[in-house]
């Protein structure tokens, strides 16, 4: 709750203007480590180029120094060799202290540039040793140094325009990337609060992460009307079929306040006690139908045929006065994953309509390890037990919890008359909501 107040107190930006910052921001670094990658280069190279001058000139100033008595050399093209640091020229910003054979940049004293570099070296002249001066000045590459700034300076000007063009066009693409997604906000936005149908992919560009979005969404609403839909399905399943165990509860204890005979007593008590078991256990069930299950948690068990026999005995009294038989078949060892009184509510109200369709024959209840099928003599799927209450409610029950168990309910008529109800079961009991 604190972070959605957090969230609400806090002005955020649109992805448009977070995509023009950082174009911008990105833009601007570029341009600037151009500039320093070239400033860098250009004084790496003029740094090497007057190196390359004094070292060449030192041998030539050997010679000459050697073979004439002058202070001063001219070594053309751009150094000039002194032999007395008071020879050096006065517009010059001359350190104190130099180091020996290190070339250095130098300063006017008029103007602050760089134009000459200065190297203090030692020389053996004849038979004395002397500190020597060299000093280099290249005008020609001065003004070669300024030409390439101004043709930087006019590839600036280009990668500025191109920059402009392309945040222009990246803006434009943004819009376009970013209308899907606000008409989906606006769509969501306007929503009722009861709507929880699917939401089609919004016009524009679509995105994998839009598509994907609007899949989260769309399977995410489903599952919250599966919720409220398992709600209201045990709002009425509870409303019909507690409704009988209750009428017999109140029966029951009405008629034992009217004999004291012990087997009439009894007699209710079993009343009582099936009455209770029964909604027990359709109380169970429902409250599973509502409420979200790990099925892969369930470990399967085998049917045998006294549980199947258990199950159909207890309706068993559809059958009075009717000359309908029932059996079990059992071939195989069927496996299910499922609660044994889930099981017992399925089963169940598939043969509690069957018997109650059926007037004379048969009805059949046959279990294999893929299926399980009641097949019964009655009246077919085309008309509806007279008499019979939650006929048609026992079979939405029956498909509510195949549903979430991943079973597969059909009906269909058959030849020789009456009906087939049939469950079909998943391979190892591995339920289809499970794996996908």
């Amino acid at each position: 709750m604190s972070k959605d107040k957090n969230i609400k107190g806090k002005t955020f930006k649109s992805a448009k203007q977070l995509t023009f910052t950082y174009f911008s921001i990105v833009a601007f670094a570029i341009i600037t480590i151009h500039f320093t990658l070239l400033d860098a280069t250009l004084e790496d190279f003029e740094q090497l180029n007057a190196n390359n001058r004094i070292n060449h000139a030192k041998s030539i100033a050997q010679e000459v120094f050697n073979d004439n008595d002058i202070q001063d050399l001219a070594i053309p093209p751009f150094v000039h060799a002194y032999r007395d640091k008071k020879l050096l020229p006065t517009h010059l910003k001359i350190p104190p202290v130099l180091k020996i054979d290190k070339v250095i940049e130098l300063k006017r004293q008029s103007i602050d540039d760089t134009e000459y570099f200065l190297m203090e070296t030692i020389m053996k002249i004849g038979n004395k040793t002397e500190i020597v001066y060299f000093l280099y000045f290249d005008d020609i590459y001065e003004s070669s140094e300024e030409q390439i700034i101004r043709t930087q300076a006019q590839h600036l000007l280009i990668s500025v325009v191109l920059i402009i063009i392309s945040l222009v066009v990246v803006r434009r693409v943004a819009d376009r990337l970013n209308s899907p997604l606000s008409q989906l906000a606006d769509e969501l936005e306007n929503r009722s609060v009861n709507n929880l149908s699917p939401i089609t992919p919004p016009n524009g560009i679509l995105t994998k992460e839009l598509i994907q979005l609007v899949e989260s969404f769309n399977n995410y609403s489903e599952r919250i009307q599966n919720l409220i839909e398992r709600e209201r399905s045990f709002n009425r399943y509870a409303s019909h079929e507690l409704r009988t165990p209750l009428m017999v509860m109140k029966g029951a204890i009405s008629l034992l306040g009217q004999s004291d005979n012990p087997a009439f007593i009894e007699k209710q008590r079993q009343r009582l006690l099936h009455a209770t078991n029964e909604m027990n256990d359709f109380i169970s069930t429902l409250l599973s139908l509502t409420k979200e299950e790990d099925i892969r948690t369930l470990t399967s068990r085998k049917l045998t045929v006294d549980e199947l026999n258990a199950i159909a005995a207890e309706h068993s009294h559809l059958l009075e006065g009717k000359q309908v038989k029932w059996e079990v078949e059992l071939s195989g060892q069927a496996l299910v994953k499922a609660p044994e009184t889930t099981f017992k509510i399925l089963l169940g109200n598939l043969i509690k309509n069957a018997f109650a369709c059926t007037e004379e024959g048969n009805v059949i209840i046959k279990v294999k390890p893929e299926s399980i099928q009641v097949i019964d003599t009655g009246i077919g799927l085309d008309s509806k037990p007279r008499g019979v209450e939650g006929y048609g409610l026992g079979l939405l029950i029956a498909s509510d919890i195949c549903r979430k168990y991943g079973w597969q309910l059909s009906h269909k008529n058959n030849e020789f008359g009456g009906c087939t109800a049939e469950i079909m079961l998943q391979p190892d009991e591995t339920p289809k909501a499970q794996t996908e």
